[in-house]
């Protein structure tokens, strides 16, 4: 398990953008981004990529929310991001994800991201994640069947027993630099639920087009980007419409 080249060499966008929603803190010191109205029609804990909190997570959680959904980016790294400094050297990229972030270490911490959404009101949530984030999807559906699926963007990470093991559809979103899931997809398409996971690959993008490396201010860039998100926005509506049926 290890991140490719490019998710260790390549230093994030430089991109502004002004958040919609609110940071706050959970009972536990957590601290949280959350956008979208307390009456959405379902929730979306999305997980962030190696840079955390870049414009562009901000930016793709409130499309989401404009998408009709609550949105909530728990900060699971606990402020400690893989820095510049950092670029180049994937051994200690590895490092401080190993140390801050496992699944293991972080599960309590995603406990109670859903506790906080279920006091909140809602039953009915999404997964969303880039990069490491994704790993972290996979491995939340894995140990908690009542999620009612994720999207992966640019995973890293992955290995065969994340799909043996999800219990949740995936939309998994690639770039061309990222491995080839082709194969391991055909374990979630077998699933019971497979007629909503779905497999794209961007091979005109680069690893992180839809989160810390996105080049937004490329036209063609952001309209690959908003073609990523609208698949995922509209994979969730589809579950969401058969469920209430």
């Amino acid at each position: 398990m290890s991140f490719i080249s490019a998710c260790c060499n390549r230093p994030p966008a430089k991109i502004e953008y002004t958040p919609k929603g609110e940071t706050f803190h959970l009972e536990n010191g957590l601290r949280c981004y959350i956008t979208g109205s307390k009456d959405s029609k379902a929730a979306i804990i999305h997980s962030y990529d190696i840079f955390n909190f870049h414009p562009n997570c901000y930016h793709a959680a409130d499309i989401f929310a404009e998408a009709g959904f609550r949105v909530i980016v728990p900060d699971m790294l606990r402020d400690h991001p893989v820095k510049l400094e950092m670029l180049g050297d994937r051994l200690k990229i590895m490092g401080r994800i190993i140390e801050t972030g496992m699944f293991p270490n972080l599960e309590e911490d995603y406990k109670s991201v859903k506790e906080y959404l279920n006091g909140e009101g809602f039953d009915k949530i999404f997964l969303t994640g880039y990069c490491w984030g994704a790993k972290m999807c996979m491995a939340l559906t894995a140990s908690d069947p009542s999620y009612l699926g994720g999207a992966l963007f640019h995973p890293s990470l992955l290995d065969e027993n994340d799909f043996k093991n999800a219990q949740a559809p995936m939309i998994i979103q690639p770039s061309k630099e990222d491995p080839d899931f082709t194969e391991w997809y055909q374990e979630l398409i077998a699933k019971p639920f497979g007629k909503y996971c779905y497999l794209q690959i961007y091979d005109d993008m680069v690893h992180g087009f839809t989160s810390g490396r996105g080049e937004w201010y490329i036209p063609h860039v952001k309209k690959r980007a908003d073609e990523a998100f609208n698949n995922a926005i509209r994979g969730f509506n589809r579950i969401l419409a058969d469920k209430s049926q």
